[in-house]
């Protein structure tokens, strides 16, 4: 099944999350001259119009980038998050919001060498991924990005490890299928082995009747790469912008157009975590649950994980 479209839910509390983890980590591998590579599982549509049907009838970048685009010039916003936030304005002020490939692009066009691997299974996002790539590089030669038609878990599978050893992998399913948590697992669980100093990122929903199997992706994650390093470091960083009841256990078709949320939040699970990364979120997450929680039920948690 393919139903789900990024476009509904662009510029929600989720992007935030992740794409402020994302940058951060690309940001990070870009302070060597070395070159690195990233590789984006679910790459959606790459760019996006908050002014779109699709985004005016679920109002989630209202109440996720555009609220905290109205906080942007009080005294009190962290320093941390000016950076993600500056790209951002920049590219609303060229009439589209970023999604994950363009932090990537436009990270990746900052050095030499690097290299960006997107794919997306869902034929009409893919072509649309297309014609963003060629706005997203106008006139930029020299950086590699590959675009495929594909299953993620294929990519995954076939391109890792990759020729440039310094990178990163973003995994962020849809959770249409039940199938999608226990592919994650164990695909993330393979490029560790194939790729053990890479950065994993996995993005995950947090959802009150989806509990036990966000837990036992995560458990089976954290279980294969320790067994296989015990000094491998997991951070696991959640942003909650209401609480678990909340949650409308419903549809995402039904949930567009409710007043009660499909995610109460959503979560990053971090393998070999870039370093200062915790610090970051650190200063920034207090932030952004009393900014994008709803009537004070705003919250996180930031842990690094041990064998224990």
């Amino acid at each position: 099944m393919l139903s789900y479209l990024h476009e509904f839910h662009a510029g929600n509390h989720a992007d935030i999350l992740k794409h402020v983890c994302l940058l951060y980590v690309l940001d990070y591998l870009g302070k060597k001259s070395k070159p690195w590579c990233i590789f984006d599982s679910h790459s959606g549509s790459g760019i996006y119009n908050l002014s779109s049907q699709e985004a005016l009838k679920t109002g989630e970048a209202e109440k996720g980038i555009l609220k905290l685009l109205n906080e942007s010039g009080k005294s009190d916003f962290p320093e941390e998050l000016k950076p993600y936030l500056s790209f951002v304005k920049d590219c609303l002020s060229r009439k589209f919001y970023p999604g994950s490939p363009a932090f990537e692009i436009e990270s990746a066009l900052k050095g030499k060498g690097n290299a960006v691997y997107l794919s997306e299974l869902h034929k009409k996002e893919f072509e649309k991924l297309q014609s963003s790539l060629a706005v997203l590089t106008e006139n930029q030669k020299d950086l590699t990005v590959n675009a495929v038609n594909k299953s993620a878990w294929d990519i995954l599978k076939s391109k890792i490890p990759p020729v440039i050893k310094r990178g990163a992998v973003l995994c962020d399913p849809s959770y249409e299928e039940l199938s999608d948590y226990h592919n994650a697992a164990q695909y993330l669980s393979l490029v560790h082995k194939k790729w053990s100093g890479a950065t994993l990122m996995l993005w995950y929903p947090l959802l009150s009747n989806k509990i036990e199997e966000i837990e036992n992706m995560k458990q089976m994650i954290f279980s294969t790469v320790k067994n296989r390093d015990i000094h491998t470091e997991v951070l696991d960083a959640c942003l909650c912008v209401d609480k678990e009841d909340s949650h409308q256990e419903t549809s995402l078709e039904n949930s567009i157009g409710s007043d009660k949320p499909r995610l109460y939040g959503s979560g990053m699970f971090i393998v070999n975590p870039s370093w200062g990364l915790y610090e970051h979120l650190n200063a920034i997450l207090p932030y952004l649950s009393n900014i994008l929680g709803k009537d004070g039920n705003g919250s996180f948690t930031l842990s690094y994980l041990d064998k224990n």
